[in-house]
């Protein structure tokens, strides 16, 4: 156990300059863009109400007033989420092929580390997953941020104001916020066998170089096609409901999740020569 800590310590490190690089990025782009935002939306209200000879009371009768969900549907929101989420896929193939291609093919080293080879492999899962869940904290208190600046700007009486269950509705926040435990098992559960699969299919490439190339494209597929399993069912027979379709999801994706962690660590053992 302290060898996989001092392992996850080690990849956490070695991301960190970047990821707060990335953090500082998101951060920026969407408080500069709340404030954007908020003062378009006074800006227009005013040409508005001047050329349709409108009050303030129309208007918003009218057009309705300002919202968190407003600043949520620019592109300063979106495309900060969207880069974020691209960035930490690219890690999760950054993560291994860096070692592989880097200075002295690292991953020897770390390989023969006097520690079980597995633990190289769920050190770097680990990573992926801590750097996910801060990204999703720094979100929650960005929305909280950007309220708070919304009410600054925008006078009560042209603004509208969502309870929280409203707010965490919106449709990407859902996928980061799922709203019952059993949602958030399923996404993220989801989403931790979906890396795991990637990494055991780079590890499959790694292994058999050519030959690799087609058993890491058979076995994603054969991955997918078993956690999807539940809704191919579902969409012939029409029989479950959606909780027992959840729970079938997991479940595949539990097996998907062990089979990938199985086949990773046969290779790792047998097949990566040091």
């Amino acid at each position: 156990m302290n060898n996989y800590l001092k392992l996850v310590n080690f990849e956490v490190r070695r991301f960190l300059k970047i990821f707060v690089f990335l953090i500082s990025a998101v951060v920026i782009t969407q408080i500069i863009g709340v404030i954007i935002s908020s003062n378009a939306f006074l800006d227009n209200m005013k040409i508005l109400m001047r050329q349709q000879k409108l009050t303030e009371s129309e208007y918003i009768h009218q057009y309705s007033g300002y919202s968190l969900h407003n600043f949520l549907n620019t592109g300063f929101f979106q495309i900060s989420v969207i880069f974020a989420a691209t960035v930490l896929v690219i890690y999760v193939f950054f993560i291994w092929y860096r070692d592989w291609f880097g200075k002295s093919s690292f991953i020897y080293r770390l390989l023969m580390l006097p520690t079980e080879r597995r633990n190289v492999y769920f050190a770097k899962l680990t990573a992926i997953l801590l750097f996910v869940l801060c990204l999703v904290g720094v979100q929650v208190v960005l929305l909280e941020v950007a309220q708070q600046i919304i009410q600054w700007i925008v006078p009560e009486q042209l603004r509208v104001n969502h309870d929280v269950i409203a707010i965490y509705s919106y449709e990407i926040l859902t996928w980061l916020y799922p709203k019952t435990p059993l949602q958030f098992v399923l996404i993220y559960g989801l989403g931790i066998t979906i890396v795991a699969v990637v990494f055991t299919a780079i590890l499959f490439e790694r292994s058999y170089h050519l030959k690799g190339i087609f058993l890491a494209a058979f076995y994603i597929a054969v991955s997918v096609a078993v956690i999807i399993t539940p809704f191919i069912i579902e969409s012939n027979i029409n029989y479950f409901y959606e909780k027992e379709i959840i729970m079938m999801t997991i479940v595949c994706s539990f097996l998907t999740f062990a089979a990938a962690i199985f086949m990773a660590d046969h290779l790792l053992k047998r097949k990566i020569n040091v």
